[in-house]
Formats: C-alpha cells, sequence, structure tokens
C-alpha cells in the first residue's frame, strides 16, 4: 500500500504531519511500502541505554509515560525484559466487570465499545455489523507471549481483568501477518521463536491526539540483551546477536479495502472521516459497503 494511502486511512495529512506527533518526534520515519509500516530510528542514540538501565531481573516492566498536564499523567505502554524469568501463571478469578461494559451501561460506549464486547451495532439506518464484519480485533498492546501481564496486573493493583487493560480496537491487517504484509504477530513470533534470547521490548500505542478513543498504530522495539558482566541484575544490548531479530517500527492500525474484497469499507472514505473514527470511535463516521 502506498503512504499516502496509509497517512488517509490513519486520518493524517502528510508524513510531516505524523512524523511531528508528541508520541514520535523523537524518531526518524522511514515507510517500508512492502510490509505496510514505518520503520523508526532514534534521534537521540542513548534512550534505549537510559529506558534499560531502569529494568533488572528485579524490575522487568516499567510504563511508558504520557505528561499531559498538571497531576495528568496517562501511560500509553510498556517496556519489559523478555525471557528473563518464568512466566507467571498466577491470576485472580475475581475481577471487576469490565470497565467497557460498565461505559455501555452508563450510556457513555461508543459503538466501537459495543462492538468490542461483541454486540452488534447499527451503521446507518439499517445495517448491523459485528466485530468480525469489520475485520476489528480485541488486539494486545502487549501479548501473552510476553510472560509479563502478571506483573504489569500488580504493579497496577488492578481487579480489571488484564485483558480489559491490554486490548484496544485494531484492525485485522495490523494485528495479524502474512505473506503480503508484516503485522504485530510478526513481531512477537520472532521473539516467541526466540525464547533461548532475553529481549528488551517496548510497546506503545499512538494516538494522533492523546485525547482519542482509538490509537493510529503500534510503536514496537525489540533489542537482544545479555546479562551486565558487573552486575547480573542488569541488562546491556548484546551487540554479537542476530541483527534481523532486532525491530523498531510503528504499525499503522488500518484497514486496506481497496485490496481485500472481505474489508466493508469503501474506498472514497477522506483523511477526515477516518480522523473522527480514531477520535470519537463512532463507526457512523465512515462510509460501508
Amino acid at each position: 500500500m502506498e503512504e499516502r494511502e496509509v497517512l488517509k486511512k490513519l486520518g493524517i495529512e502528510n508524513e510531516k504531519e505524523l512524523s511531528e506527533l508528541d508520541q514520535l518526534n523523537k524518531y526518524s520515519l522511514d515507510y517500508d511500502e512492502k510490509n505496510d509500516l514505518f520503520r523508526l530510528s532514534d534521534k537521540d542514540e542513548l534512550v534505549v541505554n537510559n529506558s534499560l538501565s531502569h529494568l533488572s531481573s528485579t524490575q522487568l516492566i516499567q510504563p511508558i509515560l504520557f505528561y499531559r498536564d498538571y497531576a495528568k499523567i496517562i501511560i500509553t505502554g510498556w517496556r519489559a525484559l523478555l525471557n528473563v524469568a518464568p512466566a507467571s501463571d498466577e491470576d485472580s478469578e475475581n475481577h471487576e466487570p469490565s470497565w467497557i461494559k460498565k461505559k455501555i451501561e452508563n450510556g457513555k460506549g461508543t459503538s466501537v465499545d459495543k462492538v468490542m464486547v461483541g454486540e452488534s451495532e447499527l451503521i446507518g439506518k439499517e445495517t448491523k455489523i459485528t466485530k468480525s464484519d469489520l475485520n476489528i480485533q480485541a488486539g494486545h498492546l502487549l501479548g501473552k507471549f510476553s510472560g509479563v501481564l502478571q506483573n504489569i496486573e500488580k504493579y497496577l493493583g488492578t481487579d480489571q481483568n488484564i485483558d480489559n487493560i491490554m486490548t484496544y480496537p485494531q484492525f485485522k491487517r495490523a494485528n495479524e501477518s502474512s505473506k503480503e504484509y508484516s503485522g504485530q504477530s510478526k513481531v512477537e513470533s520472532n521473539i516467541w521463536n526466540n525464547r533461548d534470547t532475553c529481549f528488551y521490548y517496548e510497546a506503545e500505542a499512538i494516538f494522533a491526539n492523546i485525547n482519542d478513543n482509538i490509537p493510529i498504530g503500534t510503536r514496537l522495539r525489540v533489542i537482544p540483551v545479555r546479562k551486565n558482566e558487573k552486575d547480573n541484575r542488569q541488562y546491556v544490548i548484546d551487540s554479537d546477536a542476530d541483527e534481523e531479530i532486532a525491530v523498531h517500527v510503528f504499525i499503522p492500525n488500518c484497514d486496506y479495502a481497496e485490496e481485500d474484497s472481505k474489508s466493508v469499507l469503501k474506498p472514497e472514505n477522506t483523511v477526515d472521516d477516518y480522523r473522527t473514527f480514531f477520535k470519537g470511535g463512532d463507526l457512523n463516521s465512515l462510509k460501508w459497503k
């Protein structure tokens, strides 16, 4: 898919606008048309070592924070050390009701919220659609493959099911992978297939505006690491590891109506249509086949 078409489906006018977003302006962007994603490189070469220094075998996770306003800090993602410690299988059975369902019950749910909890939603005057009709999935920001989800649940001290915290509406093409494109699952599979390697991992939901309802994509960073010889609780970048395993990408959260016969999106949706969709989560802001 051409870059201009991908940007349109994110509600973004051009690459300059994308590169200037608060969460992406620290990186240089290079669009990879073959895989429908953006390759990222750090403008500050020291940022990874600094973030890595805050993690250890006793501190496997750390939130990625967005400083929104006075006394208002938003968690947009997570930094983690993967394959360092055995995965925790503990899980509480006494979870609170889904915050999404509560939102709907209180009359504040969007059309996307209703679809995400398995309800059908009326589009237009008479068309009812479900999550599968939309090619939308409950994509995990940080998946179960990581083995650290229970660490995050304990860190947050929440009684919500971790799936209610980690998932967001993600188009199937952004979540999965195939021979034609590289979605989030390809990055996760590479980690899963290299379980003997320790990784520094970042997963961050990217918003066109931090107050939006739906992320326009996911930023993922994977770097092989090894124990620090001076302190075996700490980890450093493994410069001898396979370079192909290391990636830093932004995966756009969009569908491809023109190429996918199963898509129900119309090609004539505009930048403004998509911008309205990501901002408010209203499916009726888009045109449907």
